[in-house]
């Protein structure tokens, strides 16, 4: 028998690939499946979020990540979060 996701050869019992980890039977679940990545108006919502609340651009940022579909996107959102935290922290610690 083999994966039907790697290919490799797996024994007649076993309940996952040892070579990619699937599950072997259509009961045991599929993957996860990737989302879609955020509407461009969201996006922009976010980065002003990003800028004028940079814990929450940050919060939002580590979900994109966590979501293949919206990696590039939390990478962004994650990006303008701390360079804002860095120049919060440049002015409250310059007066």
């Amino acid at each position: 028998m083999y994966c039907r996701y790697c290919g490799k050869e797996i024994m007649e019992k076993a309940v996952v690939c040892a070579g990619c980890g699937h599950p072997i039977y259509e009961d045991a679940g599929e993957p996860p499946r990737p989302g879609e990545p955020w509407h461009w108006l969201v996006m922009v919502g976010l980065v002003a979020v990003a800028v004028l609340a940079f814990p929450l651009g940050l919060f939002f940022g580590i979900i994109g990540l966590r979501d293949e579909a919206k990696k590039v996107q939390g990478a962004v959102l994650t990006t303008v979060s701390v360079i804002m935290a860095l120049l919060m922290l440049a002015i409250i610690s310059g007066l």
